[in-house]
């Protein structure tokens, strides 16, 4: 295997140690698993070196309030687990805060657990992690979030036009007064839809409030909470643009144990990434992406890469709209009221 042999010339070790190393077998210093896992991450790029083909692993990476619990996370695991049905490559979930060990970078430790190549979920507040993967050229794909290195691709939902589509709704049904709900946790998707909605606001000449901009956790708790929040303001909106499908569900729950008839009282546009919309009652119109879709576009790119068929991108589609029951007219101009508040 020259690829091994190189290695162990640039670590100066042998080829067995080499090979204990990369199948993260014992009765190897520390020291010299670093100095093995170096070079590796040093010829990553050169030619004949094919690490990445040893190895039919495919690693999901998550850090930090990624935690992979809702119900979009599970809609992309189903995707890449589709899509890797149809080649020869297994799924491994790895949590970076307690995989990587002292004095190892994220690279290093995915090459010791036998990982070809790595989807990560991860927020703006770790984006650190993505950077040094970059650094490291590790084969890497960030899904619904881009990161500013070029040797990192990621896939993602343009949800751009299809926030506008279902803006214009509202507006053509008589609303000025549009509230914004999203999650306390700031992520790249989350954000270009808040960024949507203000340059729709504003070049629409729509009526601002920061208090119209309600932050609340993405569960259905949250959604009520959401809710309860928009009936203490004085000057109420008629309709509201909820960012996370789980929000739209519980809101939707709240409002009836207050009595907020919806759409009469309250229009609702929600954001859906599988089937939330058609849970709640009344279903909730929705700006729609694909999840699944996600997951499975996520792991073709990242195959591509470690085979060296591709460089790194930055892929997008398109969401879309669609109008349901949640949506109609504001109430002779009247803001929603509730008795229990």
């Amino acid at each position: 295997m020259p690829s091994v042999r190189k290695i162990a010339e640039a670590a100066e070790v042998s080829i067995g140690t080499v090979s204990r190393v990369l199948n993260n077998q014992p009765h190897v210093s520390p020291s010299v698993r670093a100095r093995v896992l170096k070079a590796v991450n040093e010829m990553r790029d050169a030619d004949g070196v094919g690490i990445r083909k040893t190895t039919s692993s495919i690693a999901l990476l998550y850090r930090g309030q990624s935690s992979l619990y809702s119900a979009f996370d599970s809609a992309v695991v189903h995707g890449i687990a589709e899509e890797l049905n149809q080649c020869d490559h297994d799924l491994m979930v790895i949590n970076a805060a307690k995989a990587k060990g002292n004095g190892e970078t994220f690279g290093q430790m995915l090459v010791r657990r036998g990982v070809a190549g790595v989807l990560i979920r991860t927020t703006k507040m770790t984006h650190a992690m993505c950077e040094e993967l970059g650094e490291e050229r590790f084969p890497a794909v960030a899904i619904a979030d881009t990161v500013a290195n070029e040797h990192i691709g990621s896939v993602y939902g343009d949800a751009t036009n299809a926030i506008n589509r279902g803006l214009e709704h509202l507006v053509s049904l008589g609303h000025r007064k549009i509230a914004i709900a999203m999650h306390v946790v700031d992520d790249f998707d989350h954000g270009r839809r808040l960024e949507t909605y203000r340059d729709f606001v504003s070049r629409n000449g729509l009526p601002t409030d920061d208090r119209w901009l309600i932050r609340s956790p993405a569960t259905v708790a949250g959604g009520g909470a959401a809710l309860r929040q928009l009936m203490m303001l004085a000057d109420r909106p008629t309709a509201i643009f909820m960012l996370d499908p789980i929000m739209g569900v519980g809101l939707s729950t709240e409002a009836l144990r207050l009595g907020v008839k919806i759409p009469d009282d309250l229009s609702v546009l929600g954001f859906d990434d599988t089937g939330h919309r058609y849970a709640a009652y009344p279903s909730i119109s929705s700006v729609c992406q694909d999840a699944e879709g996600l997951g499975r576009l996520a792991v073709q790119h990242l195959l591509e890469i470690v085979d060296r068929r591709s460089k790194p991108k930055h892929l997008d589609f398109e969401c879309f709209f669609e109008p349901l029951e949640s949506t109609a007219p504001p109430s002779s101009g009247d803001a929603p009221s509730c008795s229990h508040l």
